[in-house]
């Protein structure tokens, strides 16, 4: 398990001290995909960079699996990073390197024998889909290709965590799901942790169990994906979550009703039904739903005359529809 405590990072600059990070507090659980999500600028790359000390936080404490990461010396330190991979934005493939070689350099460096890195590699770029690109050089790959050996290259030395950072924002919308689809299924078959940090939503509503949003450096909200994506509390996880939705809340007369779909009764006709049972006219100001985890999530804004809207909360509260009253 990785725990930050009170986690800062400043850099000293020409116009002063820039803080990319403050009191950062967080815990990632063993076996999850954690997504960490913000705008440009705000702290998640230099987050994910302090939980293997690429970046040495200025305050506070990485604590991973009981360690303080902070305080190991540095033969010890080089020891933990083995336990955490990293894929990278660009790739970070040595050009002057096969696939196969490319795969086989963290092993090289832990001095494994020669032949049982052989089938480690093999064994890796099985599971990435490229054994027929082991003799290949990077120059000669798709980005989704490069990708995939930057994956195999993480899971070398058999880490328990792998940090993305920004893994897929280089890739084609279609190569994208691909990979997600690939990091999802090395976290179920080998029980690896992932952090994934990222600025697209697909990314964290496709494959992410639990998600934090960073803000001007600092935690906004965190949490269960689904609880997080139902009831964003903050406005940057509004912002980043439910943009339409928030300018549709400045138009439509009448009461109007944010109503709520988190993975239950999504497949009902409930809005019919509420308009035949309390006989009153639905005017549909927004809907959207996503699937996360394999269910059904979204947010409809609906307006409804002011002199039925106690009707249709009695009839929302009766179906166990989860709703809240939007002014």
């Amino acid at each position: 398990m990785i725990h930050l405590i009170n986690l800062s990072k400043s850099y000293s600059s020409s116009d002063g001290v820039v803080s990319a990070l403050e009191n950062v507090n967080l815990t990632i659980p063993d076996g999850t995909i954690y997504g960490i999500i913000g705008l440009s600028g705000a702290g998640k790359s230099t987050l994910v960079r302090c939980i293997n000390l690429l970046e040495r936080p200025t305050e506070g404490r990485v604590v991973i699996d009981g360690e303080e990461v902070t305080r190991l010396p540095k033969k010890r330190l080089l020891e933990l990073r083995r336990n955490v991979g990293m894929i990278f934005q660009n790739f970070n493939l040595l050009e002057q390197r096969t696939v196969e070689a490319n795969v086989r350099f963290p092993l090289e460096l832990i001095k494994m024998p020669r032949e049982q890195a052989n089938l480690r590699v093999a064994e890796l770029l099985e599971l990435v889909g490229l054994t027929d690109k082991a003799k290949s050089y990077p120059s000669q790959l798709s980005g989704g290709q490069k990708q995939r050996v930057a994956i195999a290259r993480a899971l070398a030395t058999k880490p328990k965590y792998v940090l993305c950072d920004e893994a897929t924002s280089a890739l084609d919308p279609t190569t994208t799901e691909s990979i997600l689809k690939l990091i999802k299924d090395i976290n179920k078959k080998l029980g690896v942790t992932v952090v994934v940090i990222t600025h697209e939503m697909r990314v964290v509503e496709s494959i992410c169990t639990h998600v934090a949003v960073i803000d001007n450096s600092r935690i906004a909200e965190e949490g269960l994906v689904s609880e997080v994506f139902s009831y964003p509390q903050s406005d940057i996880a509004k912002q980043l979550i439910i943009p339409n939705l928030i300018r549709s809340l400045s138009g439509g007369e009448g009461a109007k009703l944010r109503l709520v779909f988190n993975g239950e009764l999504s497949d009902e006709p409930i809005i019919s039904a509420m308009a035949m049972e309390c006989r009153v006219a639905v005017n549909i100001l927004y809907a959207d739903t996503k699937n996360i985890d394999g269910k059904p999530f979204g947010h409809m804004v609906i307006t409804v005359p002011s002199d039925k809207a106690d009707t249709v909360k009695r009839f929302l509260d009766a179906h166990s529809v989860s709703y809240r009253e939007e002014v």
